[in-house]
């Protein structure tokens, strides 16, 4: 049965794997030959299948033994990893870190917070995963991060948001353009120019949509799905449902990002929809006094091309396919990849800011050492010297 299989008989499986013979691998294991043999055999008849072809002179790996031998790699290696973890928690002086965080966040905070961070803590170990913002939110939700820094997104379950800074809209386009020259740009303005944009699933895109910047999505259209590939249509398909169903983590992701994209224009729709029936009560006048015009003027703004990719999008930028809005710490981000080909300007009538903040699980407390990286990222972020104007807290 294969709850018989253990830890053991994966060390030995990759020992034999790894030398090629079975003495080799006894010997390695400090086995006897005959009990190592006995091991494979209880591994293989658990299995179902030979793990292992064996000739006179050479033991080689099986097409099922080839296809396992990944995944019984990765098992060992976490399962070391996780008693490593034990180790240093019990004794407070380390364990593994996961976090998702924007690329802005990566590329231009958390280098400085995680080399001090180390100096202080050598046996904490760090993964970063650099996803957009609904992949980090819903990271977080399923316990494949401890806690993601990261901008707003559509409300999840257990999920708490606590703001850390926020930087504003402006437009990034080549120095050759006639916007470069100019100190700010009203949002008005962009609606004739050509555009490129970042997708649905990311936090920069949602918020737009949510001030009416792209046709379809919460503007003139009132909320009807970006002209394009309908995220509803993906996250019905029956295809994409089986592959996902059976597994397949290509056809998972895909799913989740069709259905936040769905939830994430639903969302936004509603908040315009409110938004225009509130500024009606106010004469035509938007609540915060900015006349109420911006919707409409934005709603032609179509991406000529799409990405979910920050530093793709500056590629189009650079080589002239069209101009992009992106939060300023992103647009600085982005100007790495083409240094000295890009220009940003400020986006004013109205003035938008883009909030990023923590996001963790409210039932589910962080480790010692995840809460002292945190505290040290509170502490430390805001004395540093980014390449933007950031308002913190």
């Amino acid at each position: 049965m294969l709850s018989s299989i253990s830890l053991r008989h994966m060390r030995v499986f990759v020992a034999v794997a790894d030398h090629g013979t079975f003495t080799a691998a006894a010997e390695v294991l400090g086995l006897t030959p005959s009990g190592l043999t006995a091991t494979i055999r209880q591994f293989e008849d658990a299995a179902g299948t030979p793990l292992f072809d064996r000739t006179t002179r050479q033991v080689t790996l099986s097409a099922t033994g080839a296809r396992f031998l990944p995944t019984a790699r990765r098992l060992i290696s976490e399962f070391e990893e996780a008693l490593g973890d034990l180790d240093a928690l019990s004794k407070g002086i380390g364990g593994t870190i996961r976090i998702a965080a924007a690329p802005s966040v990566l590329t231009r905070i958390l280098p400085g917070v995680i080399s001090r961070f180390v100096g202080e803590h050598p046996d904490a170990r760090l993964r970063l995963d650099e996803l957009n913002a609904g992949e980090v939110h819903e990271a977080v939700a399923r316990n494949e991060a401890d806690f993601g820094i990261a901008g707003e997104w559509h409300a999840l379950p257990d999920i708490a948001f606590s703001p850390l800074f926020s930087d504003r809209f402006g437009v990034l386009c080549r120095p050759t353009h006639a916007f470069a020259r100019r100190s700010a740009i009203a949002w008005s303005e962009l609606a004739d120019q050509a555009f490129v944009g970042l997708g649905p699933e990311s936090g920069t895109r949602a918020m737009m949509a949510a001030q009416g910047s792209f046709a379809g999505e919460a503007g003139a259209a009132g909320g009807a799905a970006y002209a394009g590939v309908d995220p509803a249509e993906v996250a019905a398909s029956p295809a994409v449902k089986r592959a996902a169903a059976l597994g397949l983590p290509e056809a998972q992701m895909a799913l989740r990002r069709a259905n936040a994209s769905e939830r994430a224009i639903e969302r936004v729709a509603k908040a315009a929809l409110a938004k225009r029936a509130e500024d009606a009560k106010n004469g035509g006048r938007a609540a915060d006094g900015s006349g109420g015009t911006m919707i409409d003027p934005i709603a032609q703004l179509r991406p000529i091309v799409e990405t979910s990719n920050t530093i793709t999008l500056a590629a189009m930028v650079a080589e002239g396919v069209g101009i992009t809005v992106l939060p300023e710490l992103a647009a600085r981000v982005a100007d790495l990849a083409a240094p000295g080909k890009l220009t940003f300007v400020p986006l004013c009538e109205p003035v938008r800011k883009r909030p990023i903040g923590i996001i963790t699980r409210q039932s589910r407390s962080l480790s010692p050492i995840a809460r002292i990286f945190l505290a040290m990222v509170m502490e430390q972020a805001p004395k540093m010297d980014l390449p933007a104007a950031i308002e913190w807290g």
